[in-house]
Order: C-alpha cells, then structure tokens, then sequence
C-alpha cells in the first residue's frame, strides 16, 4: 500500500512539474518576443527621430544614413506580418529621402519638407501603435496564464490530499513547497491581468524548482510593466506618477535624516505657439531636446520627470537654496543654449523652486510654491529662475 501511495504521489508530482514547466516555457516565450519586438520599435523610433534631427534636407549621404533604420526591421523580432504596415512607411519614407533631389528641383521646398515631415510622423505613429500593441497583447495572454496557475493550484491540492494519508508531516512540507507558492502565483496573476501591476514581494521564490521558475518569469514581467508605467514614452522621463511617489518618499527620508528637499518646476515658454508655428512632431522634437539638457544638467542624486505636457519637474535631496538656484539655473541655461533645429526654433524655459521644510510641510504645499514662483518668473519676462518669495527676496536685500 505504501508503494502504491509512493507511485501514485511520484505520478501526480511528475504530472505537475511537467505542466509546471510547459507554462513556464510558453510564458517566458510570449514575454521574450513580445519584450524584444518592444525594444526593437523603441530603437526604431529613437533611431528614426536622430536621422531626422541630424539629416539636412538635401545631405549627399542621406538614403545610406537612413539604412541603419531600416536594419532594424530585419531583426526576427520584426519580421512577422504584424509589422508589415511599419516596414511599408518606413521604405515609404526611405523611398522619399532617395528622391530628395528630384522632388526639390521640381516643387517648393516647403512642400517638400511637409511631404518628409508626413512620411515621418506616419513612421512614429505606426511604431507607437505597435508597441502599445504589443503590451495589450502581454495583457491578454494574462487570463490564460491565470487558468494554467489556478490548475496546478488544484492538482497541488490533490497531491497535498494523498501526503495527508501518508503523514502529517509531509502534508506540511508539501504545502510549504507546493500549495502556497501556487496560490501566490494565482493571486499575482489576477493582479497583474486587472491592473498591470503587483507587489514583487508577493511573489514565491521557494518553491519547487519549476514553481520557482515561472515565478521567476511572472515577477520578471510585472517588473517592466511597473517601469514602464512610471515612464513617459515620448521623453524617456520618469512619469507624474513616479515623481509623486518619489517626492513622498524623499521628504519622509529628510524627515528621518533631517536634510533639506528642492523641488523645480519647470515650464516651456510660449510653447502653445510653437507648436502652432512648426507643427506637433517639431515640438515633440524639442521635448525630448529639453528633456535631455535636463538630464545632463542635474546633479546624480535629483530626480528629474516630465511634470505633464511642456511641463517638467526636479526632486533635488539634500541641498540648500544656493545650491538649488545654481542648478535651476544650469538647466535654464542649457535649454537656451540649445541650437535651433531645421523646422523648428530657439526654445527657453522658466523655473520655480521651493525647498523643504521651509516653503511647505508636505509635498502639495511644496509644489504649490514651486508653481506659484514659476507663474512669477513668467510674469517678469520668463526664461528666469525664480527661487523665493519676492518678500524674503527683500529682506535677504
């Protein structure tokens, strides 16, 4: 009888481990290709936009630049009939370049600008397109990962059964290796299917060794769908979710170490017009042209986000007002010394600041401050740093 126990427990467990690992296969596939062809049209979108900022209309060596483009739909990731309408506009779009030439010696240039300008939009927006694609594609495979989960949740169970009437001992082990580690997973997987997110910390990873393996992948892939919900897809930019998270958690750290906290607000000048002036795609341009003169001039340890719209924002830890206006000013700086682009213009920015605990007791107070002062530089001629209040400003006079 006990043999029979014994072979019967090795059958259900092999069963269950066989099952365990096709799962964990198929997943690790679908977020492999679905992870890979992402990337591939991010770099597709960043290459594009680079060819676009650093090609002058009418440059010898045009169509040979624009190949390293079109190489990256040859990458296995991309080659699937899903991408067919991305590779039709971009060899569009190449096929616009190679005639450069003919079509600038028989119509405007203007018009010939708007055609290049319309090919390229439609590049961006059909890899956009995909990619977000992409992501429900993750999000609807969520339901069937729940099932295969929730099924080997139920032979766990049955194996836990049959330990029982072998002995009490071993139904603890078995539900400490077997039985939780499952129930977890199931629990994260109704997380991640109804809101794209879970507590890593949720997930078990000691478990049997197949568990332990699609655990490992599941918590793998709440992780980028976390990240990739804290960051703005346009500017590469931590989000306004992720800024208010990480405002909270640094004055709670000041609170702790006692240091000092600045915030920076900042906000693009006459920005409504520039994008009346040169058009959507231009001032995207010069979104991700700001964005990266922020990156360059904070310190290391800030924390810099796109606020929302043309509006930006710094979390600057441990660092008095002085040290706080030399970095607002370093970005101002930066951003007006940014060369104009072909299509597009000079850009400048004002910033507010505020500094915590003396501008506010918590992070709504704060902002609240930092935006009333960005309001005041705009109001004295914009492309400024203002930093205080115009009354302390006076007694500090």
């Amino acid at each position: 009888m006990t043999l029979g126990f014994a072979f019967s427990l090795l059958a259900i467990t092999f069963g269950l481990s066989m099952k365990a690992q096709r799962a964990q296969e198929r997943w690790a596939r679908i977020v492999g290709v679905e992870t890979e062809a992402v990337a591939a049209m991010e770099e597709l979108i960043r290459a594009h936009n680079a060819y676009r900022r650093q090609t002058p209309l009418g440059d010898a060596r045009a169509a040979e630049k624009y190949r390293a483009v079109e190489q990256i739909l040859e990458r296995p990731a991309l080659m699937n009939q899903e991408s067919a309408v991305l590779r039709e506009r971009v060899q569009a779009f190449s096929r616009r370049v190679q005639a450069i030439d003919v079509r600038l010696r028989r119509v405007p240039r203007d018009m010939v600008v708007s055609e290049l300008n319309a090919a390229s939009n439609r590049v961006v927006n059909e890899a956009r397109r995909l990619i977000e694609w992409r992501k429900q594609e993750i999000a609807r495979q969520l339901p069937q990962l729940e099932r295969d989960t929730r099924s080997m949740m139920v032979a766990g169970l049955a194996i836990a059964w049959m330990i029982i009437l072998m002995a009490g001992v071993a139904v603890k082990i078995a539900y400490q290796r077997v039985v939780r580690p499952m129930e977890l997973l199931a629990e994260a997987a109704v997380k991640i299917g109804a809101a794209g997110n879970v507590d890593s910390d949720r997930f078990p990873m000691n478990g049997d060794y197949e568990i332990a393996r699609l655990s490992g992948a599941l918590k793998d892939m709440a992780k980028k769908l976390a990240d990739r919900a804290r960051i703005d897809d346009l500017t590469g930019l931590p989000n306004f979710r992720a800024f208010r998270e990480h405002i909270e958690e640094e004055i709670q750290r000041s609170i702790r170490f006692e240091y000092e906290v600045g915030i920076l607000v900042l906000d693009l000048d006459r920005f409504k017009q520039y994008n009346d002036k040169f058009g959507h795609l231009a001032g995207n341009e010069a979104l991700q042209r700001v964005a990266q003169a922020i990156r360059e001039a904070v310190r290391r340890v800030d924390f810099p986000a796109r606020y929302g719209g043309e509006e930006f924002a710094v979390v600057a830890p441990r660092i008095d007002t002085g040290t706080l206006e030399l970095v607002a000013e370093r970005i101002r700086a930066m951003v007006e010394a940014l060369p104009a682009p072909e299509g597009g213009a000079q850009v400048t920015l004002s910033v507010g600041a505020a500094i915590y605990p003396a501008d506010g007791a918590n992070a709504e107070a704060l902002f609240q401050v930092a935006d009333e002062r960005l309001y005041r530089a705009k109001r004295e001629g914009r492309n400024r740093v203002v930093v205080s209040s115009p009354r302390a400003a006076k007694s500090a006079g």
